[in-house]
């Protein structure tokens, strides 16, 4: 049986990848093919490259836990101005930040550069700016592809590539299980995206406001998305009190996805069983 994987877009949520994934490690399984968009394409290439959930949850811990990591420096500095120049300043090129350290930082760890070296097929979902609509990339450079996939507009730089202008593939897709349904057996989607507070309080700050409208548009995009068509199996995380940004709180959000990964690994068993019934 053909297993289809599609991660979706939700910025440090999509942490969550790594714990549900060892759904597939502890039943011994792996997709045949994955999908993703943004964090999810991230999360998605590093396993299709061959990275199990150890060694991904490892990378993450260097990046967000050591005193000496990337993020303790934002978490130390308080002014939105300082934080931004620290992480790659870019004001001239369509994004405020250039988005290099985290492509750098994930090719150090993946060292695949071409899809077609991936030890499972991937399919990154990205958005053409200019003919505003997706673009499915499983061919060629890998990185540029993942970089074009989790470029924020007006955050990251666009990217680049063979001709067209890309930015985050959560723009028109932030839920990529219909790039695969038509390639495998059994399609399963796992869903990041925010549950927005409804509570009044108060007027956010800029920077809250731009995430916040982004976290409206996807959802309105899933919500019509899934009036049309549903995955075999969906998965809707509810991962609380995490921001889009708040890689930080890796280990919370870790822990609040134990459940998720469990409500996956039940109803992987029973498709299994079924099928083992069915011989």
């Amino acid at each position: 049986m053909k297993i289809g994987l599609a991660l979706g877009a939700g910025g440090a949520r999509g942490l969550a990848f790594i714990v549900i994934l060892e759904a597939f490690e502890e039943l011994g399984i792996k997709p045949s093919i994955i999908s993703g968009a943004s964090i999810g394409a991230i999360v998605g290439a590093a396993y299709a490259a061959g990275l199990d959930t150890k060694q991904m949850r490892a990378a993450v811990d260097e990046l967000v836990e050591t005193k000496n990591g990337r993020f303790w420096e934002i978490y130390k500095k308080s002014d939105l101005i300082k934080l931004l120049e620290f992480i790659d300043p870019n004001t001239k090129s369509g994004g405020i930040l250039k988005g290099e350290k985290i492509i750098n930082y994930f090719k150090s760890h993946v060292k695949i550069k071409k899809f077609e070296e991936l030890k499972i097929p991937l399919l990154v979902v990205a958005t053409n700016y200019w003919e505003k609509k997706q673009e499915v990339l499983s061919k060629g450079d890998l990185l540029s592809a993942v970089k074009a996939s989790y470029s924020l507009p007006g955050i990251f730089t666009p990217v680049s590539r063979n001709g067209k202008l890309l930015i985050d593939g959560g723009m028109v897709n932030p839920l990529p299980f219909d790039v695969i349904s038509e390639k495998c057996d059994l399609t399963i989607a796992i869903d990041v995206s925010a549950k927005l507070n409804n509570k009044d309080a108060g007027m956010p700050p800029a920077h809250e406001v731009l995430f916040s409208a982004f976290q409206i548009m996807q959802n309105s995009i899933l919500s019509a998305k899934l009036m049309r068509s549903t995955p075999d199996i969906l998965i809707k995380t509810d991962i609380k009190e995490i921001r889009m940004l708040e890689f930080l709180k890796a280990k919370e959000i870790y822990k609040q996805a134990v459940p998720f990964k469990d409500q996956l690994k039940s109803k992987l068993e029973l498709v299994l069983n079924r099928k083992a019934l069915s011989k």
